[in-house]
């Protein structure tokens, strides 16, 4: 509250500066500014008038009263009209147009605007020819305009009134502009009373006066008294008719009854009717370009009813209706009765309601706009019962009610109302074609002693994933306690079960409506309240919606869905469809445009693109719209399918790298439109056209040299457009010569979907519309994606799935993949046989009792075995990965169980692997140590244990990555993919990193360890023994000796490295075409399995030796088998 200086008085803070003056002392229209603030700016209900230091009322901006002080010819800070905004914004369209808009800018001491330095501006050009205005002096520009002229002239002259006999004659376009007047009003010579600055000027009409000239306002044409020295303002005057002293010739009521020389002196005058905002077109094309109806909304009232005569009566029944109630037919008795409104009541509508008027508008993120939405509104107060007092249910269809506002009113159940208890606007949402529960919204009335209480609110639907959150604030007997979605941190309530209300659920109540519907509350007068399907109606969902019963493709075309309209929906239509992907139109008939785009080969691609839409409107801005898509790994043919209206297309490839696919003067829906863009479609940037002391000039100096690029010829192709900071634009072909036409285009635009974007991890959100849009798609930053990019290519983790899924095309022949699957073809099968040899060979070798007297033997005999099935489950994972992506298989049972066992089993066979080998390493190294004391009875005992326990400890510390994987749904624009991805708590994000550092650092280490043991050792023992060389040269010795046992850990650690480069230092690609980096280091690091015979059989003469022995021994009991058959 306000209290008004030297008085009790005390107002609302609302009525501050509202223009009505509510103090005494009028103080309450006299706010400042305090601190370049509004002193009540934390209320956003002011405006800042900085030229005078002054706040006033928002409703005061924009109602055509200048409340802040006026500046420069009229201009005013709170009324934003066409003129105001041509003064300040340079505009491409009224560049050089001979009529100065733009206010004088200080440019190194020069005064700039709009119409200074024009040397390289063109005046006859798209947005000057036959606008009726001569905007060149000579008026080339309207010179042959006229259809349906007055006289007939030869080309290249103008029509005017002769000066000497005041008849209509021709004048050349040469006698235009010359300096000497042959024209009645100086018509040819239009710089004489043309106005030079930013202040138009409203006297045209130019004569002698005392030997000298001036210029009259049409409104001192045909008046009493000359104005002019030799009587030209009276010449033109129709003198059969007494219109002397009435009214000016050019006022609306006698331009149509005015002679044809008025008419044409009033026409050529009609200058100041010149448009301040111009927008772009195509010039003389203009009227090709669609027309955009802002009036789109259909009539309610019939023909015959709009054209009905009103009876006349007195209001007997105030806001109701009179009707007359029949009583009996045969006596024809009756009585006349009022049909009250929701906000009357009485026998003849006398008394007002007590009641809540709720507006309101719903918004909801992008992904939700073609789910339809069943919202009950709720009157409910703090009594234990939750006594709901009324209540209204609204189908809502996002992409068709998006800037719908509803109206209810929700009545009290008794009158006049308790004033005693507190009352609230409860609203539930669910999905109305499944029934799910989506979330509620309190909204509590804050002034509850008005008797009636308005609420206009814009409210969100809860998102689909934000599961409403339990809460235990409340004991919910028979229900479940839950938060509300707009003060999850303040209030919740009990959402009763079925059958059951209550504030805390404990009242019984008896549901009696159709098995498929929901029951969810009970009105005062003891009614159920259901909520139907979609496809029921009723107070009890028994009745059934007969609009959408019948065929579905007899009403909704090309596999639409239907949804019946209720009776909040302004719309003479019963149904509404949802349109499948690629149809539009009230009953989907209408087959989406589609753009099939195609590159040179000298053009390079990235991976995605940026396609504009640029939709022309008649004297309105034009319509922008973006979309994205994914340019195929080596592919350069995309398609694109576009439902809206659009006149101009665009590519962005890179970043700000921009092709002109498409001009078209007129738009042809459900088209086919192929280009192949070369490198002449390319757009050039300002700095590749002029020098740099060109482009460093201020815009309102640069931008006219813009019709240079355009009218210079070149050898290779014309420039087909070009663009700066601001702009976009075209090279138009006019007449016998190209000019500039440029669009004021945004490069830096944020795609979010108007605000209600439903992507994730800081995604781009594009729309099809910029108002109740169908269709969004997300473009998700690097390392994301998904549907809505919630899923993060790190949680791939080390897999084939993130490294070559999107190389692989689906439904894609193997002959036809791309290369990189194909080498991946190539290296698995080479790897799968040198693999499966290498296993076979090491287990020829290992599975022989004479090489189990030692530990070693054991080690090596499970290595054999792991490098086998290393081999074995990685060719498996390869081919499932590549018929999953090509679409072969689509069982999802058998794809959610690879998923969930081969990542598994081929990391833990991995990691047993590594262990093994370093088991080996240790076992000789304790052998060295020992020497003739080392026990080899308890080193065949020790590796079974060890073997057991290691199996054991892998399978542990690897058992969180089957628990945390899951099957993944990604569908891009023309591709679905199921991706097995796993997805990591921060917790276990640490703990599995660890794990991966200790599975391949621990084995590497002791390897190392073990290698120099036995070096040191065995030299240290010959050094002891043979003393006529030193330790060291012994040490030298048994270096060269066992450096296979030094080079072998080193060469596995280097080609397993890869692995843990991949798993630690890049969580995932940014790019596809980082994928070959990542599919090396993938398939070197599976090198190792492969080289158990090369590591260990081959350096050593026991191992080698018992290689050949047993291969003997095979291939003499086969031959003594095959004998013997």
């Amino acid at each position: 509250m306000y209290q008004c200086r030297n008085s009790s008085k005390c107002i609302s803070i609302y009525r501050l500066n509202d223009g009505v003056r509510d103090c005494h002392y009028n103080d309450d229209e006299q706010l400042t500014m305090a601190n370049n603030t509004c002193e009540l700016d934390s209320l956003k209900n002011y405006f800042k008038c900085t030229k005078d230091n002054r706040c006033i009322s928002r409703h005061l901006v924009g109602n055509g009263v200048c409340d802040c002080i006026e500046y420069l010819a009229g201009l005013c800070e709170d009324e934003h009209s066409d003129s105001d905004l041509s003064r300040k914004k340079i505009s491409f369209q009224t560049i050089c147009d001979g009529f100065t808009e733009l206010l004088p800018i200080l440019i190194d001491g020069q005064n700039q605007t709009d119409e200074t330095e024009c040397e390289q501006w063109l005046c006859n050009n798209t947005y000057t020819r036959c606008n009726g205005i001569w905007n060149c002096l000579d008026g080339a520009d309207e010179v042959d305009c006229d259809r349906s002229p007055i006289i007939n002239c030869p080309l290249y002259h103008h029509i005017c009134i002769s000066l000497n006999n005041t008849q209509f004659m021709c004048l050349s376009i040469e006698k235009a502009n010359n300096g000497q007047i042959d024209c009645l009003g100086g018509t040819d010579e239009p710089k004489l009373c043309r106005s030079n600055d930013h202040i138009p000027s409203k006297n045209y009409f130019y004569c002698e006066q005392e030997n000298k000239g001036i210029c009259l306002s049409t409104m001192y044409l045909c008046q009493t008294g000359e104005q002019c020295t030799f009587g030209d303002d009276e010449k033109l005057c129709d003198k059969s008719q007494n219109n002397m002293n009435l009214v000016e010739i050019c006022s609306t009521e006698e331009e149509l009854v005015g002679s044809d020389m008025e008419q044409f002196i009033c026409n050529r005058f009609d200058e100041l009717k010149k448009p301040k905002i111009v927008h772009f077109s195509f010039g003389k094309y203009q009227n090709m370009i669609i027309h955009t109806e802002k009036g789109s909304q259909a009539s309610f009232l019939s023909t015959s009813s709009t054209n009905r005569k009103i009876r006349q009566h007195k209001h007997r029944c105030h806001r109701g209706l009179d009707v007359r109630v029949q009583l009996n037919s045969e006596k024809n008795w009756s009585t006349m009765s009022c049909l009250c409104p929701p906000s009357f009541y009485g026998d003849i509508c006398q008394y007002q309601n007590q009641r809540v008027s709720l507006t309101v508008q719903f918004r909801v993120l992008s992904d939700a706009w073609r789910t339809p939405f069943t919202i009950l509104i709720s009157f409910i107060d703090d009594n234990h019962g939750r006594i709901i007092h009324s209540y209204k249910q609204i189908t809502y269809l996002p992409m068709r009610d998006c800037q719908t506002k509803f109206n209810v009113y929700l009545l009290y159940s008794t009158r006049p109302k308790n004033q005693s208890k507190i009352y609230s606007v409860h609203i539930d949402i669910y999905e109305k074609i499944s029934l799910v529960y989506r979330g509620s919204i309190l909204l509590p009335l804050t002034f509850s002693f008005l008797p009636v209480h308005r609420l206009a609110v814009q409210l969100k639907i809860p998102h689909s994933r934000n599961i409403p959150d339990s809460c235990f604030d409340h004991q919910c007997i028979h229900g479940q306690c839950v938060k509300h979605s707009n003060k999850p941190t303040t209030t919740s309530f009990c959402r009763c079960y079925q059958r059951w209300s209550g504030q805390y659920c404990t009242i019984p109540h008896y549901c009696s409506c159709s098995s498929d519907s929901l029951c969810v509350g009970v009105s005062a007068n003891n009614q159920s309240i259901y909520i139907c399907p979609i496809d029921r109606f009723g107070s009890r969902c028994f009745l059934t919606d007969p609009v959408c019963q019948t065929d579905q493709n007899a009403i909704c075309h090309n596999g639409g869905l239907c949804i019946p309209i209720d009776e909040y929906a302004q719309s003479t239509k019963k149904y509404t469809c949802i349109c499948p992907k690629g149809f539009t139109g009230d009953r989907c008939e209408i087959v989406d445009t589609k753009i099939i785009i195609s590159f040179h080969k000298d053009i390079s691609l990235s991976q995605s693109m940026l396609v504009h839409f640029i939709q022309v409107i008649d004297d309105a801005p034009p319509e922008r719209l973006t979309t994205f898509k994914t340019i195929p790994i080596n592919q350069d043919l995309i398609t694109v399918y576009w439902s809206r209206p659009f006149h101009m297309i665009f590519v962005e490839i890179f970043n700000h790298n921009y092709y002109l696919v498409v001009v078209q003067q007129t738009y042809n829906r459900s088209t086919t439109i192929s280009k192949t863009i070369n490198p002449s479609d390319r757009c050039e940037h300002i700095s590749e056209l002029f020098n740099e002391t060109i482009v460093q000039l201020h815009l309102v100096r640069l931008i006219k040299y813009y019709q240079l690029p355009c009218r210079q010829k070149r050898s290779n192709h014309p420039l087909s457009c070009f663009y700066d900071d601001i702009h976009i634009c075209l090279c138009e072909k006019y007449g016998h010569q190209y000019l500039a036409n440029c669009i004021e285009f945004e490069h830096e635009m944020k795609f979010d979907c108007s605000g209600q974007s439903g992507c994730e991890n800081g995604a781009r959100c594009f729309q099809d519309s910029p108002n109740c849009a169908q269709t969004s798609i997300c473009v998700c930053p690097k390392c994301f994606y998904g549907k809505r990019c919630q899923f993060s290519t790190s949680n791939f983790g080390l897999s084939l799935d993130a490294i070559l899924g999107y190389h692989i095309l689906p439904h894609v022949n193997l002959l036809h993949q791309t290369f990189a699957v194909k080498i991946s073809m190539t290296l698995t099968t080479v790897m799968f046989i040198a693999g499966v040899i290498n296993g076979i060979l090491s287990l020829i070798t290992f599975n022989n009792k004479k090489l189990w007297e030692v530990g070693c033997g054991f080690y090596l005999l499970g290595s054999s075995v792991t490098t086998l099935l290393t081999m074995i489950i990685f060719t498996l994972k390869f081919w499932i990965l590549i018929c999953t992506q090509m679409g072969l298989v689509v069982n999802r049972l058998f794809l959610h169980v690879q998923c969930i066992s081969i990542d598994f089993l081929l990391r833990v066979s991995l990691s047993i692997d590594q262990w093994l080998n370093a088991f080996v390493a240790a076992e000789r190294a304790i052998a060295t140590i020992r020497g003739v004391n080392f026990n080899k009875k308890s080193s065949q005992r020790v590796p079974k244990v060890v073997i057991l326990v290691l199996i054991f400890v892998s399978v542990a510390t690897a058992i969180h990555d089957p628990i945390y994987r899951q099957l993944m749904n990604d569908e891009d624009d023309d591709e679905k993919r199921i991706w097995c991805i796993v997805t990591y708590p921060p917790s276990v994000q640490v703990f599995n990193a660890t794990i991966q550092a200790l599975h391949f650092l621990v084995p590497f280490i002791m390897n190392v360890i073990s290698a120099i043991v036995i070096i040191t050792t065995t030299a240290r023992r010959r050094a002891s023994v043979q003393t006529q060389q030193t330790y060291r040269e012994h040490l030298v010795d048994q270096f060269w000796q066992h450096k296979h046992l030094l080079i072998s850990p080193f060469v596995l650690v280097i080609l397993a490295f890869p692995r843990l480069i991949i798993s630690f230092v890049s969580g995932c690609m940014k790019s596809a075409h980082e994928s070959w980096l990542y599919l090396a280091g993938y398939f070197i690091s599976l090198i190792p399995p492969m080289l158990t015979f090369v590591v260990f059989v081959i350096p050593s003469t026991l191992y080698q030796e018992e290689f050949r022995t047993t291969v003997r021994r095979y291939r003499t009991t086969i031959q003594t088998r095959l004998c013997c058959i």
